[in-house]
């Protein structure tokens, strides 16, 4: 049954993502803000949020990236979707915000709704954790290696499990995490990182994500 804790009218509601797939973009390019998928079927929920809802969504729309990250991230969502398929799914953009309260906005609703499908309960956590002892280990091996090296490879550290992994490449990291390269590319170009739920990805000298 849908929780309806709190009245929600959405600005944007698609009953189909998968056909609906280019006017979702659209609408969302650039745009910050809160979303919202829930199953015509179960009643659950998922929250999530992004700095850029068009990029999210498009990583959604495509099952071969859902698949890749099952592996990975075990999400209750991208296996829901999976399952029952985007028929099944309504999505709804919640709100628009600015960048600097995305987590505050998504913990609002968090809490209020109590969604199913999050496995993660405070927004924001998986970049709030404190780094353990091996992690902070394999980071200092890391500046040792880039120290000791003219190359300067991409790190990708996993913010769930905290794993650090090395890439010659832009190109090869992007293949790993499932992020579209030029995407990547123009992050890393501009911002020297890239940050979101699943990962946090550098060429900066100084490796940390925000714990």
């Amino acid at each position: 049954m849908i929780n309806n804790s709190i009245l929600i009218i959405p600005i944007h509601f698609y009953s189909n993502a998968y056909t609906q797939k280019e006017q979702i973009c659209k609408d969302n390019k650039r745009k910050t803000g809160i979303y919202r998928w829930t199953n015509v079927v179960s009643g659950k929920n998922y929250i999530g949020s992004s700095v850029d809802l068009s990029i999210r969504f498009r990583y959604y729309l495509n099952t071969n990236f859902l698949k890749r990250q099952i592996d990975i991230n075990n999400s209750k969502i991208y296996r829901a979707l999976l399952k029952y398929g985007y028929s099944s799914f309504n999505l709804e953009v919640i709100e628009y915000c600015d960048p600097i309260i995305l987590i505050e906005r998504e913990q609002y609703y968090l809490d209020n709704l109590k969604p199913e499908y999050n496995i993660l309960k405070v927004a924001g956590s998986s970049f709030r954790r404190k780094h353990s002892k091996k992690t902070i280990e394999r980071m200092r091996i890391v500046h040792l290696y880039r120290k000791h090296s003219k190359a300067y490879p991409v790190i990708v550290i996993n913010n769930k499990t905290s794993e650090i992994k090395l890439f010659p490449s832009i190109r090869q990291a992007a293949k790993f995490t499932g992020i579209y390269y030029s995407h990547l590319y123009k992050c890393l170009r501009k911002n020297k990182s890239y940050i979101e739920k699943e990962y946090y990805i550098t060429r900066n000298l100084d490796v940390n994500n925000g714990n």
